[in-house]
């Protein structure tokens, strides 16, 4: 199942590599401002920004620490996050394909280990995290930053469901409580968490995975149907005479160890 899910995610992004390079949220300067001001990074720090796919963060981080690797299992992705660093003139920048279930690092490598905006990807969620806490120095920090499900567990599922018909390689939006435990169970103390939500126009959203034709309508009347006592938990509505909605995010924070 896991071979088969990490082939899918694979196809999915080196086909629309590209659509993810405008995505507004991924480009959110504000919400890369944040994440980086957790972090407090005194600009010794080793990172390794897990699925690092076209590199956003790890060049909003690369001007305060020492270091960072971005490990990513598309080589299409790493491609746009190498030649954007270069541009930018990011010299402390490194890109490697890998996967985050085998992570080709010693113990206690890195002060910093991120995942942005991938973590509904990951087939095995909590062998990432162990694999993301094995390479975590005691006392280092670990940061997932995604989207959210709602707590309402039926809301939660018409979510998932949706999500699944727009982009195959989708698992799971977790809920925020998922989260935290999968992170308390990997030997992590949560110690900081910052919500957030991000805007989505249906129809840029659809174009960024490119699902069947017949897909796109299933998801559009579901979204439709989903205005009704929000059965989504997305907050769908009609804003300029186009279908809108909106994901609820957190940054979690992680520390290893006490």
């Amino acid at each position: 199942m896991n071979t088969y899910s990490k082939k899918v995610a694979v196809e999915q992004f080196s086909k629309r590599s590209n659509a993810y390079v405008a995505c507004s949220a991924l480009m959110d300067q504000a919400d890369l401002d944040t994440v980086v001001g957790l972090l407090e990074p005194t600009g010794v720090e080793r990172v390794l920004d897990v699925a690092t796919g076209t590199g956003n963060l790890a060049m909003a981080l690369s001007p305060h620490v020492k270091e960072v690797i971005g490990i990513d299992i598309t080589p299409g992705m790493l491609e746009l996050a190498v030649r954007a660093a270069r541009e930018k003139g990011l010299d402390n920048i490194d890109n490697l394909v890998g996967d985050v279930e085998h992570l080709p690092f010693r113990e206690s490598e890195f002060d910093v280990v991120t995942c942005r905006f991938s973590f509904h990807h990951f087939p095995g969620p909590r062998i990432s995290l162990y694999e993301m806490a094995r390479v975590l120095r005691p006392g280092g920090r670990l940061v997932i930053e995604d989207m959210l499900s709602s707590e309402d567990a039926s809301k939660s599922d018409y979510q998932n469901t949706m999500e699944n018909l727009r982009d195959p390689s989708h698992i799971k939006h977790y809920k925020a409580s998922e989260i935290e435990q999968m992170l308390q169970e990997a030997g992590l103390v949560v110690v900081d968490r910052v919500g957030g939500s991000s805007d989505f126009d249906f129809g840029h959203w659809i174009e960024m995975a490119d699902p069947p034709a017949w897909n796109v309508e299933k998801i559009r009347e579901m979204m439709r149907l989903s205005m009704e006592g929000d059965l989504s938990g997305l907050d769908v509505r009609v804003k300029d005479e186009r279908m809108v909605f909106s994901y609820t995010t957190a940054i979690v924070v992680g520390r290893n160890g006490i």
